[in-house]
Formats: structure tokens, sequence, C-alpha cells
């Protein structure tokens, strides 16, 4: 008795499209982008396509190896198809969950175009992605089928592992597919360029440090040598919002980038080396006139920032890292940055410092702060410090209301530890933005 096959392949259709669609309709998760089919915790799940599409962008397609594009656990399939798409490639989808597997082959086929050529080798296989043999046999079965000879390599490969919800931390043996076994099964089939495969890894953007080595000795272990690119996506909340690991022929020249994107696109993209910085403890206030600057967090945790502040400030300026943790990395500076749209993109807030206060900002204290502030000039102020979270959102509204009533330009107040040999101190500085 013949052991049924394990993969089975979908090939993308409009009878599929129906299917789909008794499932749940096709919606644009935001006005003017591409319809998909997907359950809720499919869209939970899923890579934003504004995030896709500028992945896809990144990526030149001269520099890929011949063959097809591969996710070897496609979900919705979004992703696959913003590099299918933008590269001009055939897809191959590999799907575990047959009803997934069914929304994703709904959704190459509504994105695709009916004249291109290529979209005719898209395929969907149901089944396990860690099964190189078995897939790859699959897939080209099909293809024969349809009457398509062609046998074609795996150009690039892409894998979004699914992880544990709700945790606040992520291991790498959670990830499922496993990443060591699939990288290890397609290892022989992926097209090798000039600088060896085209892997995309899309991870965790919670994997600390010594699960990043982990991974590094993976790809390492399955592929010695190739180079590779850490990049570090941040939507400017205050956290890394996409980890990825860009391998082979789609690496960079630097081992890692930060990017600072919008709501549809790259705002700004800095790459180089990590390095370590040292931070300077204060033990009296910082001078009047000299320059406070927050830097974005997510530009801080790839380790960048010392990149970047080699184009922030001008060559000759005196500068410490104050605060290097948190959500408000903190920076002094003698002179103002560099005016620069690249630079300005990883800045929270930046200004000159015109005013010290010895205490928090208080309900029953919050004209007195208002008038203060605007005898140096500013006329609003946005509260950048650590406050009781609850108390935050109404002191911010009633200082905004207190300011109305006077001109200047726009200011924030920051806090800042002052060591003091037995203690520490809260200082809170206002300053005037550039």
């Amino acid at each position: 008795m013949n052991e049924e096959p394990s993969h089975y392949a979908l090939n993308p259709s409009s009878d599929l499209v129906k299917r789909a669609s008794k499932v749940t309709k096709a919606e644009s998760a935001r006005k003017g982008e591409p319809k998909f089919h997907m359950t809720e915790d499919m869209r939970r799940l899923s890579t934003p396509w504004s995030i896709s599409q500028v992945r896809a962008e990144q990526i030149q397609a001269t520099d890929l190896p011949a063959g097809v594009i591969l996710d070897a656990a496609a979900g919705s399939g979004v992703q696959l198809i913003a590099l299918t798409t933008g590269l001009k490639r055939p897809g191959l989808a590999i799907e575990l969950d047959p009803n997934v597997g069914l929304l994703c082959a709904a959704n190459m086929h509504i994105t695709g175009e009916e004249s291109d050529l290529q979209r005719t080798m898209d395929r969907v296989l149901v089944g396990d992605g860690t099964d190189a043999e078995n897939a790859i046999t699959a897939y080209w079965n099909s293809l024969r089928e349809a009457g398509t000879r062609a046998h074609p390599p795996i150009g690039m490969l892409h894998l979004d592992p699914a992880r544990p919800r709700d945790a606040q931390r992520h291991e790498i043996d959670e990830m499922q597919p496993a990443l060591g076994p699939l990288l290890k099964a397609w290892a022989n089939h992926l097209e090798t360029g000039p600088r060896g495969p085209a892997v995309l890894l899309d991870l965790s953007p919670r994997l600390n440090e010594d699960q990043r080595s982990l991974v590094d000795a993976t790809i390492e272990t399955t592929f010695p040598g190739i180079p590779r690119t850490w990049e570090y996506l941040s939507q400017g909340g205050g956290r890394i919002d996409r980890l990825s690991v860009w391998i082979g022929s789609i690496s960079s020249k630097e081992p890692s980038r930060c990017i600072r994107m919008g709501k549809k696109k790259i705002m700004a993209t800095i790459e180089g080396k990590v390095a370590e910085s040292e931070l300077v403890s204060m033990s009296s206030p910082p001078p009047y006139g000299a320059y406070l600057t927050i830097v974005d967090p997510a530009l801080v945790q790839s380790g960048l920032h010392e990149a970047w502040l080699d184009r922030a400030l001008p060559e000759n300026a005196g500068h410490s890292w104050l605060r290097l943790e948190g959500r408000r990395p903190l920076l002094i500076s003698t002179d103002p940055l560099n005016e620069d749209d690249e630079i300005d993109a990883f800045v929270i807030a930046s200004g000159e410092i015109v005013q010290h206060r010895l205490t928090p900002p208080e309900l029953h204290t919050i004209e007195q702060t208002a008038a203060s502030a605007a005898r140096n000039g500013v006329g609003k102020v946005t509260l950048r410090c650590s406050l009781d979270p609850d108390e935050h959102p109404t002191l911010q509204r009633r200082l905004h209301k207190a300011m109305k009533e006077f001109d200047g330009e726009n200011g924030f107040m920051v806090d800042l530890d002052l060591d003091r040999g037995s203690g520490s101190h809260t200082l809170y500085i206002v300053c005037k933005e550039q």
C-alpha cells in the first residue's frame, strides 16, 4: 500500500478564492492596500503590508540568485506576495495548517495579474516546512502536472516562524518551525550567488543578546563564513518593532542596520558596527546653553547610536551619554545637532537647556511651572520625564492649557538623576527645542 504524499499542492485559482470567501471575505487593513483573506488570528500574526513592501523594496532583483522565492512558514502569504510582486519572481509557500494554506493560495491569486506568466508557477504546499526533499518534489510534480517541465531551484528563502503568544521574552527553541533543522534541510536546495544564498529570517524583537548569538551560531553552522546583516526596525514607539537577519546575497556590507520607518515608507537608515559606549554620571546640574537630546531607544538597542553620533554632531563638539537604558536615552552636547533628516529621524526631542527645576510638575503648582517656562522663551512644554502614569496625561493636559496664553518656542522637560555620592537627586530640566 502506497504511503500518502507528505505534501499536497494548491494552485492559486479563482476556485480557491471562492472557497476562501466562504471562510472569510478579503479586506484591506488600510486604505489603498491590497485586500487579503485572513481570520482575526491570522491578521494579528501577519506582517503589515507596509513593512512587507518596504522589505521587498530593499532587495535588488539583480542580487538574487536564480529561482523561486520560498516562504517555508507562509501563513497569510503577505510577505511572500510583497517579495514576489516586487522582485518579479514566482512564489512557493509552505503552510502546515490546510485552512490557512487555502487562504494563502487565495491571497496569491487575487493579488496577482493574470497576464504575468510568473504567477503560473506560484504554489502553496500544505505540509511540513522542514521536509525539504518531499516539498521540492511535490512542487516540481505540481508544475509538471500543469504542463510546466521546469525544475526551478530556490532563489531566496524567507522564514517567519511562529512564536508563543503574550510572552515577555522569547527563546529560539520556541520557534516553529525550528530554525536549525529548517535551514539545514533547505541548504542544498538554495541557489548560490557571489555572496552565498539569499535568506531572510524574521525573528521576535524580544530576543535578547544571548538568543541573538544563538541565531548567529545556527546560521554559521549551516552556512560557514556567510555574511549577514541584523536589521532593527522602529516605527517610533520607543521599541524595536521588527527584528530580522539578512543573509548572504541580500546582506549589506555592514553587520548591523537600524531603520526608522513611518506609516508607509522608510524615513532613515543607518548601518555600521555595534559599539559600546561610556556612560557619564553627573554630580552637578548640566550648564545652561548645553544641549540635551533624547534619542530613539531602538537606535540604542541596535547598538548603532555611536555610528549615528558620528554624523549627528559637529566635528569638535563635546558630548557625553547620560542615560542609555529605558525609554529615553539621553545625550548632552556642547553644540546643537546637525540639521539632517536622516539624523533627526532617530531623535525624540533635542534642545537647549534653559531651566533647572528641583521638583517635578504637580497639579497644584502647574501654573507656576507654566509661567517659569514662559519666562525662558518657551511657549509649550512636553513632559518627557518619568511621572506617575496615572497622573501624566492630566498633568500634560493642564500644562498645555496653562501655557496657551504664552508665546514662545516649543520645549520639553526631562528628568536627570544627579549622583550626590551618598545618594541621588532627580533634577527636572526644561529645554527649548532646536
